[in-house]
């Protein structure tokens, strides 16, 4: 009976701590890291880059980008809600980006990305308007307006699906 006491007393803390240090558990004070990094091309000079905020505090994002071509990295801070745009864009070069939400000196896992421009696509803005305009283009339906003369004075039309 000792034996099996003093088995239990030594594998039980042992097994707790491997099961806790295998948990995914962010530490406490440590800075959550961005999520969703997204880029859209808004001319052939300028790369929109957004990301999804992280959950937690955190009061600014730190955002380096840089190209395979040019070895030197460009650093902005970015204030928080704040997506940013490369204006120095060429569609020709692959970018890659990092993000790191900053609170204080403590700074998160940096999310990072790459972006380069698919071959047999040419390079065009997407979906561009002022912020706050409403989409006002008209899509186009299959949709064929008939006529039926009934009599001299009435006309009767007729909408069928294509």
């Amino acid at each position: 009976m000792q034996a099996i006491g003093l088995k239990t007393w030594v594998w039980s803390p042992l097994l707790c701590l491997a099961l806790i240090s295998l948990l995914p558990v962010q530490a406490q004070g440590q800075v959550a890291t961005p999520q969703r990094l997204r880029f859209k091309v808004l001319s052939a000079t300028q790369l929109h880059v957004s990301w999804k905020e992280p959950k937690g505090d955190f009061e600014s994002y730190r955002f380096i980008y840089s190209t395979q071509s040019d070895s030197e990295e460009n650093e902005l801070e970015v204030t928080k809600k704040e997506a940013k745009v490369i204006i120095d864009f060429d569609p020709r070069k692959v970018y890659t980006v990092k993000v790191t939400a900053v609170k204080g000196a403590q700074e998160s896992k940096p999310l990072q990305g790459t972006f380069e421009k698919p071959d047999n696509e040419n390079v065009q803005p997407q979906n561009v308007r002022p912020k706050n305009q409403k989409d006002t283009s008209v899509t186009e339906e299959n949709n064929e307006i008939s006529e039926e003369i009934m009599s001299k004075t009435s006309r009767r039309y007729l909408f069928t699906e294509l």
